[in-house]
């Protein structure tokens, strides 16, 4: 019966990271793929363009991430610029967020290295394999193989055409692997009122509750509301779907001070809103102004209420929040703590960032620490 050193399960972005930095390290690693080939969500992460990851400090990424003090070691001892500078993948800033400077995702997927590892494509694992509670292999669907360490990074529940269909969740709860509750994030809303804007697009709109906000780009669709602020603030809506949520679509004044701009001139947000957006907000505009009735206007434009707001499925967020529960991980290994030669890295576990590259970081520092912390099993 052969035994790997190392077994990895998916090679998505964590995977990849990890394999690279076992590629040449006299350890027999093999990388279970479904797919048939590697990278198919990285491929897709910005619009082919990959966001590779952001140029953030320490805090601004904590902040960023959910559970982001988990990685805080992490992001001080591993430089992932670095990382792709010397694997020959030049970067460019654009708002603090790094892109290849090619801009092409495949070129990130290609500069990793693992010339040395063994890939078995289209192979899904279904079921892991225990000897009197000790961690022995996997089973595919037309195998069984059996390795001396584990590692799961098969992704989370959402965009399941890349893979990630949460087939590992479901095996990792069989085993009694806590996981907290998973919910959508970086997902489009579903909202009724604006859906004969379909296409319109709107700069600077301010999105609220009473715990978040964020400001930026909206897209009215046929369903609901994407673009950057409905996407960053979907998981919001997923986790407090009892919260009453607001649209701002003048965050540059506040109301008293867009009272008194429209109170001298009613026309004044003709020139500063989108023509077909304000039109359409025109059936809220008063026949007769009133004061009290063009603070009710107002109140429209800087407290549109989301009545009935919520996210698309979970299969069409490009992120899954939620995972395998921290309080289970050693942070320092990103090992299983009860099942020590069980590993976790990438999206599986409960770590998600917002828009701008936070995710791919995830991946990265996450696949480095299990590396190099399986590296130092070995080198004891």
């Amino acid at each position: 019966m052969k035994q790997y050193d190392v077994i990895i399960i998916g090679l998505g972005s964590a995977g990849l990271m990890i394999a690279d930095r076992l590629n040449n390290n006299g350890l027999n690693v093999l990388v279970l793929e479904r797919n048939k080939r590697a990278g198919i969500k990285l491929l897709l992460t910005g619009n082919g363009r990959c966001n590779v990851m952001s140029n953030d400090n320490a805090e601004d990424f904590i902040n960023a991430v959910h559970n982001g003090r988990f990685l805080r070691s992490s992001y001080h001892k591993y430089n992932i610029k670095k990382f792709f500078d010397k694997h020959n993948l030049p970067l460019k800033l654009e708002n603090r967020r790094m892109y290849p400077a090619s801009e092409k995702a495949i070129d990130v997927v290609n500069c990793f290295k693992i010339d040395h590892i063994k890939v078995n494509y289209k192979e899904k694992v279904e079921d892991l394999i225990f000897n009197n509670e000790k961690l022995i292999g996997v089973k595919t669907q037309t195998n069984s193989y059996y390795g001396k360490n584990i590692v799961v990074c098969t992704g989370g529940k959402s965009y399941p055409k890349s893979g990630s269909d949460g087939t590992l969740h479901k095996i990792l709860k069989k085993y009694g692997i806590k996981q907290t509750k998973i919910y959508p994030s970086e997902v489009a809303l579903i909202f009724d009122d604006f859906i004969e804007l379909s296409g319109v697009a709107l700069q600077n709109v301010r999105m609220f509750h009473k715990k978040n906000e964020r400001i930026g780009d909206l897209l009215f669709t046929h369903k609901g509301l994407s673009g950057p602020l409905a996407i960053s603030m979907g998981e919001f809506v997923a986790r407090f779907p009892e919260d009453k949520f607001y649209l701002d679509f003048y965050p540059e004044l506040n109301e008293e001070q867009l009272f008194n701009k429209l109170w001298s001139d009613n026309k004044f947000l003709s020139k500063k809103l989108t023509k077909s957006f304000y039109n359409f907000m025109l059936r809220y505009f008063p026949e007769n102004i009133s004061k009290k009735e063009l603070r009710k206007f107002i109140s429209k434009i800087k407290r549109y209420e989301l009545i009935g707001v919520k996210t698309m499925p979970l299969e069409y967020a490009f992120t899954t929040a939620g995972g395998v529960d921290l309080k289970e991980v050693n942070p320092k290994s990103c090992s299983h703590k009860r099942i020590d030669n069980l590993y976790f890295a990438g999206e599986i576990l409960d770590l998600h960032g917002e828009i701008g590259g936070y995710n791919l970081m995830v991946a990265w520092l996450t696949g480095m620490t299990v590396a190099d912390s399986i590296k130092e099993k070995f080198n004891k």
